[in-house]
């Protein structure tokens, strides 16, 4: 709260000073995006969108470290700054984000995540033109910084995330709808993944091992029986996805594995900027609310989403080949974008329990027959 108070004691100096900043002969615009991975994929659509109405103009990125690698190769972006929110805490942290913003001299900000840091570093930055976001849930405090923005979109969760976005993006004159998001990679993932491919059956069913977030995750037990229903019921074979992080989880899913024979463990051997190489070449992937999620529906990889706490109102891939599984128990939503928990508050992980494995055995051959995708 303190910080606030000093910027409103300091407001009349530094609008002062922002009225008087000279504008860039070539716009340059910042899209602040910090949050985790999935939520970056969500915000594609801004950049593509701002570059097609200003294709002259200097855009850059401020993301996370963790999700860099999935912007590196976005051919909308002129620059990308990493940003570790934790590093910038205290009176000096946001001293020194303020300047690092400042030296980059934009005549925009887009603000993504809704915090009381951003909003008075961005006027403590001298930014001409600060946008960003109203969540449903906000505190005093925030309510209150949220004045050092000088334009405010509402996001009341009632709808996609990802329109909210391109809301705010009127207020640069941009009117738009199309929420395609994108991902790009290397250029040589495609020959080592066809090299890792190369004898395994086809269709291909991508599987999620694990979530970023514990609370949504199906578990081991509940995972690997999934893979021997889907072995047993369909001709495909499986593909197990996940960082290095989640080779244990992925060892002991596979221990409870009746036909490995049938499956291929990619877990760890692809880097963020390499995955995407490998998840178009599936033919349908299962998985919890997570990054590879969006990375298969940018691609349009049929998908089917087990939402599990989500509320999917205002998160949830889209598609006429998803098939998004959530069970309506009182609990349900608890997970937010901008009110996110880790653990379940009834210590039951119910929303997860209820989801039957028959359920989504046969959402999966569902969609690969209708889907026409088993000779992916």
């Amino acid at each position: 709260m303190i910080y606030v108070i000093l910027s409103y004691l300091l407001y009349p100096i530094l609008y002062f000073l922002i009225t008087i900043k000279k504008k860039n002969l070539v716009p340059k615009i910042l899209v602040i995006q910090t949050a985790k991975i999935g939520d970056l994929i969500c915000s594609t659509p801004i950049f593509r969108e701002i570059k097609k109405k200003y294709p002259e103009s200097n855009l850059t990125a401020m993301v996370n470290p963790i999700a860099k690698e999935i912007v590196e190769y976005n051919p909308y972006l002129d620059k990308i700054i990493l940003v570790k929110p934790s590093n910038y805490k205290g009176f000096l942290g946001k001293i020194k984000l303020s300047n690092l913003i400042r030296k980059g001299n934009y005549d925009i900000v887009i603000c993504l995540n809704p915090n009381v840091t951003y909003a008075i570093t961005l006027f403590w930055a001298l930014i001409p033109k600060r946008i960003s976001i109203i969540p449903k849930f906000s505190g005093i405090t925030f309510k209150l910084a949220s004045k050092f923005f000088n334009y405010c979109t509402k996001h009341s969760g009632s709808q996609l995330i990802t329109e909210t976005y391109l809301k705010m993006l009127e207020f640069i004159d941009i009117q738009t709808d199309n929420k395609t998001k994108e991902v790009y990679y290397t250029k040589n993932a495609d020959a080592k993944v066809i090299e890792l491919l190369r004898n395994i059956k086809k269709p291909l069913i991508g599987i999620g091992v694990s979530s970023g977030n514990k609370l949504k995750e199906l578990g081991i037990d509940k995972t690997a029986k999934l893979i021997n229903a889907l072995l047993e019921n369909t001709n495909a074979s499986i593909v197990f996805v996940g960082s290095s992080e989640d080779i244990q989880i992925s060892n002991s899913i596979l221990n409870l594995v009746i036909k490995k024979n049938r499956v291929i463990d990619t877990t760890g051997k692809f880097s963020l900027s390499e995955l995407p190489a490998l998840i178009k070449r599936l033919s349908l992937f299962i998985g919890v609310d997570s990054a590879v999620v969006y990375i298969a529906e940018a691609l349009s990889i049929p998908i089917i989403h087990i939402a599990g706490p989500l509320n999917i109102l205002e998160q949830h891939p889209v598609g006429k080949k998803v098939i998004t599984i959530q069970k309506k128990i009182s609990c349900v939503p608890c997970c937010y974008i901008f009110k996110t928990p880790y653990e379940c508050k009834i210590k039951t992980k119910e929303c997860i329990k209820v989801i039957e494995i028959e359920e989504i055995v046969n959402a999966a051959k569902k969609l690969l027959i209708n889907g026409n995708v088993s000779e992916r």
